[in-house]
């Protein structure tokens, strides 16, 4: 997908995209689903590509970010911090444009689709709320 700024390129498993997934890792702020992982842990879990779909997001020629959607109709947005406002709407246009909910499964997942987002994230907080996105929920971590 090409826009005006924005190239969504998809991600299949070589070396490049490992690699470049690793180095995107590595420098993301805002954390929910993964610990520290090690580059074999990594291209491991690229090569046995878990999501829908999965996207790489270049500016120009340079890697920004990422995007997935899983089966479970969420919406992972991992992207830096300056370039969130810019790509937001263009995600979910693509997305929506692309892809279709999955149907929805009681307890298992909704009928539409819904993005996860760090509270440290006050980025992209901020760019859904500017399209119109709803909290739904408020997610906690018990202590082990």
């Amino acid at each position: 997908m090409h826009s005006k700024n924005l190239v969504f390129i998809s991600i299949i498993p070589t070396d490049e995209h490992i690699a470049t997934l690793f180095d995107l890792l590595k420098s993301r702020l805002h954390k929910i689903s993964y610990g520290e992982t090690d580059f074999c842990e990594h291209e491991k879990f690229v090569k046995e590509h878990p999501y829908r779909c999965w996207y790489l997001i270049k500016i120009k020629d340079t890697y920004v970010g990422s995007f997935y959607v899983t089966k479970e109709n969420t919406i992972g947005i991992n992207i830096m911090d300056e370039c969130t406002h810019l790509a937001v709407s263009e995600i979910i246009r693509f997305v929506q444009d692309n892809y279709e909910p999955l149907p929805s499964i009681k307890s298992v997942r909704e009928e539409r689709f819904a993005i996860n987002v760090p509270p440290t994230n006050k980025n992209l907080n901020k760019s859904l709320e500017e399209i119109g996105a709803t909290i739904a929920q408020i997610t906690y971590f018990i202590p082990n």
